[in-house]
């Protein structure tokens, strides 16, 4: 009897695993586990042909499982099992490197007829190298091509490189005024990466060519090299171009020569579409900027509020978390432009969400709701904490003085409104309308105050 090939099952609900081992356990060496993260640590010890995935699971979802399990293994298959399917999430999932997915309740017979039929195509390329290089080198390109988002664009073309090109390790290089300069690496510490990354700006980044070059790099691989340790020979260096201006580059590594030859058909095919794809999503990211960023602020605008805020409401319900909503408007707001002009009014717009952010931790998002109105939604934050979060945002405006030009220095206050789920409101529109009333609370009162929606 030949060596049966392994299956992991993940969900976090003990029925399916059981149900799973049950149906498959003759033909299969069966593993399971609860969660993403334990099944990501599986996967580094274990060699698995397939993983049957839950989609939704508490702490990491389902298709960030995916993707980083594609990402670790690219050449095990993963069938997503979901109760919650549409066609969005199973075309993400297929994207993402799925290999198909199941419905819950689980049919037996379905399960086993596409657990075989997958396990099988799996054997089969696996006995024709060539193939199996292709595939894998196919289904790195398709998840880097589904990706409209610049940060995952850093990871899995780098990581799409590497499998097309059998590197050692590489880097992903991309200038940033406010961040690292480094956003990705794979293949070695992070300490070397950065020590990697350091001798690329300094030495290949300044004179890079517009297309793929290979260069043999003896000085890497000098014992007196800083990066001598790691007895890297050989470099390929892809750069990045938008509107030909550099934006950054990807290098991968070899401990042996690069062949040149080697070079050419499927990397440049990977690269070209890594290519493509990185425009595209700094394409979308513009585009994303105008439908929902406000000119005058640069903070989210209300048709980002509605799609973000029932996002986050619908996390908060399925994994019974709180979030709560500040509502915020500046008191007596029209003196400022009646006394000084719409653009010193317009100044203490913009300043003020500039000193809302300082209140505030990167995961909160801030929205212009309109004229002087701001909206601040806090993830995983309850009615007492988010009281606390506007108190500091109103202490901290009123202490501020706007200085829009000189010798005029003008100081404001805001009216806080705070309402929160699940404790005041069920819904997206209630959270809304309850801070609002809130707010309003304040300004018919003392104004310079901090209300919620309990104490209405």
């Amino acid at each position: 009897m030949g060596i049966k090939s392994r299956i992991l099952v993940v969900d976090d609900d003990r029925f399916y695993q059981e149900f799973c081992t049950e149906i498959l356990h003759e033909d299969y060496e069966i593993h399971t586990t609860f969660t993403g993260q334990e099944a990501l640590a599986l996967v580094t010890e274990i060699e698995f042909d397939l993983m049957l995935l839950d989609l939704v699971m508490p702490g990491m979802e389902g298709l960030e499982v995916l993707e980083k399990a594609k990402q670790m293994r690219p050449e095990m298959d993963v069938i997503i099992m979901t109760g919650y399917a549409t066609v969005e999430s199973a075309v993400r999932c297929l994207k993402a490197g799925a290999s198909d997915y199941l419905m819950k309740p689980l049919n037996p017979e379905e399960l086993k007829i596409e657990v075989k039929r997958t396990v099988e195509l799996r054997h089969l390329l696996a006995e024709h190298e060539e193939m199996k290089s292709l595939l894998t080198i196919y289904e790195s390109i398709q998840r880097v091509s589904s990706s409209l988002e610049i940060e995952r664009i850093y990871r899995l073309g780098l990581d799409a490189l590497m499998i097309a090109l059998h590197a050692d390790c590489g880097v992903s290089i991309f200038f940033d005024q406010k961040e690292d300069d480094l956003k990705y690496w794979a293949g070695i510490e992070e300490g070397d990466a950065r020590l990697l990354s350091d001798l690329v700006k300094s030495s290949h980044l300044q004179t890079i060519p517009k297309k793929l070059s290979v260069r043999q790099t003896p000085e890497l691989a000098k014992e007196k090299s800083p990066a001598g340790h790691l007895k890297m020979r050989s470099m390929a260096l892809f750069p990045f171009r938008a509107l030909d201006r550099l934006e950054g580059a990807m290098a991968v590594f070899s401990s042996e020569p690069f062949d040149e030859s080697a070079v050419t058909g499927n990397v440049k095919f990977v690269y070209e579409q890594i290519r493509r794809s990185f425009e595209n999503a700094i394409k979308y990211q513009d585009a994303q900027r105008l439908i929902f960023i406000d000119d005058l602020t640069g903070m989210f605008n209300t048709r980002y509020l509605d799609l973000v805020l029932q996002n986050e409401m619908s996390r908060a319900r399925r994994f019974k978390k709180h979030i709560a909503l500040l509502f915020i408007d500046i008191d007596f707001f029209k003196l400022v432009n009646d006394n000084y002009g719409h653009l010193v009014g317009s100044y203490v717009i913009v300043e003020t969400a500039r000193v809302l952010k300082t209140c505030l931790r990167d995961i909160d998002i801030t929205v212009r709701y309109g004229g002087d109105e701001f909206i601040v939604i806090l993830a995983e934050t309850d009615r007492p904490g988010a009281a606390v979060v506007g108190e500091r945002i109103r202490k901290e405006l009123e202490s501020h003085v706007f200085h829009p030009k000189d010798k005029l220095d003008i100081k404001v206050t805001c009216c806080v409104g705070i309402a929160a789920y699940p404790e005041d409101a069920s819904s997206r529109e209630e959270l809304i309308h309850l801070a609002d009333q809130a707010m309003y609370r304040g300004k018919e009162t003392t104004r310079n105050v901090v209300y919620c929606a309990n104490e209405l």
